[in-house]
């Protein structure tokens, strides 16, 4: 079995074992749940680890690809949520979003990177890194927000993962400044995905910025939380609607 069939066969079974451990955590067998997910998690990172490999030798960029990366972020959210006092109930509502980031990764599949000398620096998967995680934290932040104006969780630390999301974004844009330079010889490119990042970076610094204002409440500042989850979701997965549209045209 060839490295990329491993990687689809592992992604499929962790998404099995996340939508069993979502049936389950709705039947309240916590206990069983959890271990759907614990196998899930493993699953999909072995699956990563082989995606990887899809060339034969070892290419990180591969494992970065937000289809597939972006979930597993949101999986180890859950497991964050269940470890910080007064928002362990918060976890299993998570369940939902992660099932449905599994789907779109088994339908709208990524195609891999080949090793190519403008992705032969640590900034180039330090980016994607960074990038994916601030993106799974804002979403994180934008379904806990949700939650608390549904009041189906009585404690809902939104805030905490839109700003961390705000600083590991800013990090990404950072390092893929330092990527854009040594593979391209500019820091920035008015291109479609670089003002993407921009936008998205300005909608969140106004989210910060509006702690200093006495006129956004909490339920405001959720509001604008969902909002930014939207524009996450959209600015990750327009493309790959858009390519999927086209192949069918």
């Amino acid at each position: 079995m060839t490295f990329a069939a491993s990687f689809f066969s592992l992604f499929v079974l962790a998404a099995g074992a996340y939508a069993g451990s979502l049936l389950f955590s709705l039947l309240k067998c916590g206990r069983t749940a959890w271990t759907l997910l614990v196998c899930g998690f493993i699953c999909h990172s072995i699956s990563l680890l082989a995606r990887g490999w899809h060339f034969g030798i070892f290419a990180p960029l591969n494992m970065m690809s937000e289809q597939y990366l972006l979930p597993w972020f949101l999986a180890a959210a859950i497991f964050v949520l269940s470890r910080t006092p007064g928002s362990r109930n918060g976890a299993p509502s998570l369940l939902p979003p992660l099932c449905v980031l599994m789907a779109l990764g088994m339908f709208l599949p990524a195609s891999a990177i080949p090793p190519a000398p403008q992705t032969a620096t640590v900034f180039a998967p330090l980016f994607f890194f960074s990038e994916v995680m601030a993106h799974a934290m804002f979403l994180t932040g934008g379904w806990l927000a949700a939650g608390h104006l549904c009041n189906r969780t009585s404690f809902t630390p939104f805030n905490p993962w839109a700003t961390w999301g705000f600083i590991i974004f800013s990090l990404a844009q950072v390092t893929g400044a330092a990527w854009s330079w040594l593979g391209w010889s500019l820091p920035f490119h008015w291109s479609e995905r670089h003002l993407l990042s921009a936008a998205l970076w300005c909608f969140y610094c106004a989210y910060l910025h509006l702690h200093f204002s006495q006129r956004w409440s909490v339920r405001g500042k959720a509001w604008f939380a969902i909002a930014g989850a939207v524009l996450v979701f959209a600015s990750s997965y327009y493309h790959s609607f858009v390519m999927l549209g086209v192949n069918h045209g």
